[in-house]
């Protein structure tokens, strides 16, 4: 994997590269041009992918899909300016980087793999957390930065929770929701 980064390290920083936040609302043209330039983009990551083997093929295959994915959240928000665009940019990033980090976990078998899972699902939901706390507090000032933080923690401890038996599970969401205050 480590001879993938220095192929898709160009190919993401160009697309990250793109002012996140533009001044004004962008042209159709404009649109149209940095569409092109992300399905070009990936295409290159794609033909990249295309000569490996086996899951690494597949892995590559996945971050380049996370990659456009992104590119286009981040495209959408640019072009409309919306709130609400803006919003699901962390979420995709989040389904983006479960969808990639499901697909390292194919490599491994057994506990080793539902480890893995778990360790997925559990950042892709602190990770939601953190989203959904920011997009309430971008809409109300009531949440603070400890509550949104609390509120990730707890997710994150969710999630956890769910893989474990069915016995350990109830003890551990009661702690979890004893520590986060939801009694």
């Amino acid at each position: 994997m480590n001879r993938l980064f220095p192929i898709l390290a160009p190919c993401a920083l160009a697309l990250l590269s793109l002012p996140a936040l533009a001044a004004g609302p962008m042209t159709r043209f404009e649109f149209e041009l940095e569409t092109a330039h992300i399905a070009s983009t990936f295409t290159h990551a794609r033909a990249v992918c295309d000569a490996l083997t086996s899951n690494t093929r597949d892995i590559c295959v996945e971050e380049a899909r996370a990659v456009q994915s992104i590119a286009h959240a981040e495209l959408a928000f640019r072009r409309s300016g919306h709130l609400s665009d803006a919003a699901a940019i962390p979420v995709v990033r989040a389904e983006a980087g479960y969808a990639v980090a499901r697909e390292r976990c194919d490599e491994q078998t057994g506990a080793d793999k539902a480890r893995c899972l778990a360790a997925a699902r559990s950042a892709q939901a602190g990770a939601l957390a953190e989203a959904k706390a920011a997009a309430a507090a971008a809409g109300s000032v009531a949440q603070t930065p400890v509550d949104a933080r609390r509120e990730a923690e707890y997710q994150r401890a969710v999630a956890k929770c769910e893989a474990m038996a069915s016995d350990t599970r109830s003890h551990c969401l009661t702690a979890a929701r004893k520590k986060a205050g939801k009694t």
